[in-house]
């Protein structure tokens, strides 16, 4: 039986970038949730793969997600940490080697960092990877995540083509948030972070009017809807219009052996 590997993905809120010669301290200090997760399984054949995609020809790792590839969940990361984990181990050398590739490649900034700390609302404080950024978990309401998928789009264009909008925006975020801490700041933070940046457009808006949902963003192509229990099954389809759904219970996750 081969080893299996699970690992959350994560969906950023709102971001500052930071760039350094070293991709060791190369980042982003921000503040992301972490919602559902991928399992990689070790020791097969056909090189590494995501969902059946074959992303390169050696390494022997096999990831299933219910989440697709280029949208915003942080599934690049996810493929980074599966390799460097195989390689390496579960220790923090691999998430360091998985952050190095995420910033050399501009495929991510804190993704790396926000799943190797693990919890629910992860608050990077320091960016770099882990060993060198600094990062701690905080509580998650007992709420669910309905997420659309919206578009595929690149990230090394996005952070290049907003970049001055990002760093103006994600420094007021950051700032609103860190006067009070909390999943309630968090969600006002990221919402006006992602419509000051452009991703926020009048479909994910009409939705923030729906009956129980407690706020929304949109980071990258990926509508992230927070939504009381009772609720969930309305702002789901709802959202449907939009993309694809997938509806995730917000709770406690870290990388582990399964």
């Amino acid at each position: 039986m081969s080893r299996r590997l699970f690992i959350p993905h994560h969906v950023t809120g709102f971001w500052i970038p930071a760039y350094s010669e070293d991709p060791l301290s190369t980042g982003s200090v921000g503040v992301g949730v972490l919602i559902g997760g991928a399992v990689a399984a070790y020791g097969e054949e056909g090189g590494v793969r995501y969902n059946d995609l074959l992303l390169e020809p050696g390494g022997g790792v096999r990831i299933s997600s219910e989440f697709p590839l280029g949208y915003g969940y942080a599934a690049s990361a996810v493929v980074s940490i599966a390799k460097a984990v195989g390689a390496f181990g579960l220790s923090r050398e691999a998430f360091a080697k998985a952050h190095v590739e995420e910033a050399t490649r501009r495929t991510g900034l804190g993704d790396v960092l926000a799943i190797y700390t693990g919890g629910c609302l992860v608050v990077r404080t320091r960016p770099g990877a882990p060993g060198v950024g600094e990062a701690h978990s905080l509580p998650c309401p007992n709420v669910y995540a309905v997420t659309a998928d919206l578009a595929r789009i690149d990230t090394r264009h996005m952070l290049a083509s907003r970049h001055e909008a990002i760093v103006e925006a994600g420094s007021e975020a950051l700032r609103a948030f860190m006067r009070e801490p909390s999943f309630t700041s968090f969600l006002e933070a990221a919402e006006s972070f992602s419509r000051r940046v452009g991703f926020l457009d009048e479909r994910a808006e009409a939705l923030r009017r729906r009956r129980g949902v407690l706020g929304l963003f949109v980071k990258k192509g990926v509508l992230a809807i927070f939504v009381e229990r009772e609720w969930v099954s309305d702002v789901a389809e709802e959202a449907r219009r939009l993309g694809e759904v997938h509806i995730k219970e917000l709770r406690e996750l870290r990388v582990s052996w399964i």
